[in-house]
């Protein structure tokens, strides 16, 4: 009788217990997203815009989703500004 050696299985993995920082992380952004659903859609009317001469309709959430992001987009360009004129320095 030939002794022919056995394929080695892997082991068995234990299960990792669920990640608590994942977990909270996840719960946020669904809590978030489901915060932000709600919010769209109590705004979700169209409304009328009249700036300089420009006129125009749209709704609602998306106007005051737009300046949010403006807004952020003019302060962190700011930033930027800054840091580039100390580093000049």
């Amino acid at each position: 009788m030939t002794d022919t050696p056995k394929p080695a299985t892997p082991e068995p993995q234990a299960k990792r217990p669920l990640d608590v920082r994942w977990l909270l992380q996840m719960s946020a952004i669904v809590i978030i997203l489901g915060a932000f659903v709600a919010f769209a859609m109590q705004n979700s009317e169209t409304i009328e815009v009249e700036f300089l001469w420009w006129s125009f309709e749209a709704p609602q959430i998306i106007l005051l989703v737009g300046s949010a992001i403006a807004g952020i987009a003019i302060w962190e360009l700011g930033g930027f500004v800054r840091r580039r004129r100390n580093k000049d320095r």
